[in-house]
């Protein structure tokens, strides 16, 4: 039967781990250090991640015309035509007849006067606001007697415009006006101040025939078309 003492040693060497099981030890901690590694809790190696929260773009500035004007009822009701109502902010308006139309015809010494706003409501100033006039026609232009052309003979078309929804023949612009005369000799007409982002003009047209018109006048209907355009 072993000895006290001899006991106590055997129980020491038993507690003591030896080389193998140090190593043992160490690679157990190891692997639990793993574990929170890849599970999270300590780091996440599996993915990079960067969020762009500023992704911009802005769309250029534009000039947009409105046109407001009667339409060549008895009544004359205001009508309004934008060029953003067409494809490439171009579009043709056949509600607002600048001449009056053709309810009240004119007599000798007769006249008709209409006048029409214009706006920019684009984003952008306008560098210039330009009037094109088209091809005049008269019409019968046969029978007998021979009719004359109302676009070269006795009808007076007289153009004006001035700053404002209103118009003002005091502060009238100086560019783009067409002192009376005949209606297929005015010349393409530019307004070099252009109309500024929000702004309005107003332009004046008067149509008239002369007291001593030709008997010749009679029956006529002319018709002028005309562009508007702002340029940025």
């Amino acid at each position: 039967m072993a000895s006290h003492a001899s006991r106590r040693h055997a129980d020491r060497r038993r507690l003591r781990p030896g080389p193998r099981g140090l190593v043992l030890g160490a690679c157990a901690l190891a692997a639990a250090l793993l574990g929170l590694s890849v599970s999270g809790t300590l780091s996440d190696w599996t993915s990079a991640i960067i969020s762009n929260s500023t992704n911009t773009v802005a769309s250029s500035t534009a000039v947009i015309l409105q046109e407001v004007g009667p339409d060549g009822t008895v009544a004359h009701a205001s009508q309004t035509c934008r060029s953003s109502d067409g494809a490439a902010n171009s579009a043709t308006c056949t509600t607002i007849n600048k001449y009056g139309g053709t309810t009240s015809p004119l007599s000798p010494g007769g006249s008709q006067v209409t006048d029409v706003v214009f706006t920019n409501l684009g984003a952008a100033n306008a560098s210039s606001f330009v009037l094109t006039p088209g091809t005049c026609t008269s019409t019968p232009a046969t029978g007998t007697p021979t009719p004359n052309n109302l676009c070269t003979t006795d009808l007076t078309v007289a153009v004006s415009c001035s700053n404002g929804s209103t118009y003002a023949g005091g502060s009238a612009w100086t560019d783009l006006v067409y002192p009376a005369g005949a209606a297929a000799s005015m010349p393409t007409l530019t307004h070099a101040a252009g109309l500024a982002s929000g702004a309005s003009a107003t332009c004046r047209f008067t149509v008239a025939l002369p007291a001593n018109a030709s008997v010749l006048d009679q029956g006529l209907t002319v018709s002028h078309p005309l562009s508007w355009t702002l340029n940025k």
